[in-house]
């Protein structure tokens, strides 16, 4: 009865969804794709089906992705995905090795003709779409569907818990969650999931293919890391302090915005002898009191050579980036308190001791002497660090694992 209902009502809805669709641009480039959309012409066969929603679900898709390549026997993936940017940052990041298709309406017409005769191992949707149809169509084919790093955030739990009567039948087509945490398996129960079908399993966000660290030797640098333009009135005054109690580190700057470049130069090459990263690491002199990181995909080289690293967008409300990154260096960790994006490996790194939070540029500074100024310490708290970062890459293991089982699983009931 359910089903008949929301198609109704979704059908129903539809032509108001279309008229709304061509006043926006980024759902009108995408929109006859996503209706009319099929896997027909693609070898999609035995193919893993992963759905990430846009930008965060896209980056635990692609370090998925990578980690089944090694790990497992499967090799053929296909990842869907909402935004027409998405798409286009998967296409560019993994190429031709992996299909990357927008995900087609929730109209059972348009779910089926996207199937078509493709045979898919399994559907795993990163974080929380519940979208019926899909759902419901790929169940009906007997591929299980598993919700991979389950979260609920606060406002969308109030709401799913209005609709929890609606959402027990949708969710009766999903094989297994796999919850990032024990607030959200609980949350999955209380809106209708099977607790038998809910697991722990640990937080995906955080893991990164990067090969740990054996040597711990470090250069003379400091590194602020995705700095924002919020955080910069804090952050350069104590810059400034820092090159006269340690006139001969080199710091780094990555501001999180490019256009923050001109600006930190300005602010700074007054009193310091300012370098742009590209040209430093192209220069034979490197005689620069600090550097300006303006390229990308460079910050992760320099956090493995940092003895210290700050990471930005904490310490104004942005809800921070990833502290993760210097503890696979053994590099460590300090940051604001505006870190609800991470709020969980924030909470291990104080508790374990691999990194400090701050809340004033004073203490930024004192913290920083502190750890600089005591060698067996910084030793210590980047080993913690780097057990923290191990710990992930179970998470990962753990995961696939768990997917694997229920593949195999299912397959055995179906041949039964």
């Amino acid at each position: 009865m359910w089903k008949i209902i929301y198609n109704i009502l979704i059908n129903i809805l539809f032509p108001f969804f279309i008229l709304f669709s061509l006043t926006k641009r980024k759902i009108r480039k995408t929109f006859l794709e996503r209706l009319f959309l099929s896997t027909e012409k693609t070898d999609l066969k035995d193919a893993i089906w992963i759905h990430a929603a846009s930008i965060g679900e896209a980056v635990i898709a692609e370090n998925l992705v990578s980690y089944m390549k090694q790990h497992t026997n499967i090799h053929n993936f296909l990842i869907t995905t909402n935004t027409y940017y998405t798409k286009n940052l998967l296409h560019t990041k993994l190429g031709n090795d992996v299909h990357v298709y927008s995900l087609p309406f929730d109209l059972t017409y348009s779910i089926k003709h996207f199937i078509n005769s493709s045979t898919f191992k399994t559907l795993l949707i990163i974080e929380t779409e519940i979208w019926p149809n899909l759902i419901w169509e790929v169940n009906k084919l007997k591929i299980p569907v598993i919700i991979l790093n389950g979260r609920i955030s606060d406002n969308t739990f109030k709401n799913y818990r209005r609709f929890s009567f609606f959402l027990k039948h949708v969710l009766s087509g999903v094989d297994l969650v796999l919850a990032q945490s024990e607030e959200h398996m609980k949350r999955f129960i209380k809106i209708g999931m099977k607790p038998q079908r809910v697991i722990h399993s640990g937080n995906l966000k955080y893991y990164r293919d990067i090969e740990e660290t054996v040597d711990n030797k470090k250069d003379d640098i400091i590194t602020f890391g995705s700095v924002k333009e919020k955080e910069m009135d804090i952050i350069l005054p104590v810059i400034k302090i820092l090159k006269k109690t340690f006139p001969d580190f080199l710091i780094f700057v990555a501001p999180r915005e490019l256009h923050l470049i001109t600006e930190i130069e300005k602010e700074l090459s007054a009193y310091l002898n300012v370098m742009r990263y590209s040209t430093f690491k192209e220069s034979a002199d490197k005689k620069a009191d600090l550097v300006i990181v303006d390229t990308i995909g460079d910050l992760l080289s320099i956090y493995k050579k940092s003895k210290i690293a700050f990471v930005g967008g904490s310490l104004a409300p942005y809800g921070g980036q990833n502290i993760l990154e210097p503890l696979f260096f053994g590099t460590p960790v300090i940051f604001g308190p505006y870190i609800e994006n991470f709020k969980d490996i924030a909470k291990s790194v104080i508790e374990c001791n691999a990194g400090f939070m701050v809340k004033s540029g004073d203490e930024l500074y004192e913290k920083i002497k502190i750890i600089l100024e005591d060698e067996v310490l910084r030793q210590q708290m980047g080993n913690e660090g780097k057990n923290i970062a191990k710990s992930q890459k179970e998470v990962m293991k753990k995961t696939v694992e768990i997917v694997m089982e229920a593949i195999s699983r299912k397959q055995s009931a179906v041949r039964l």
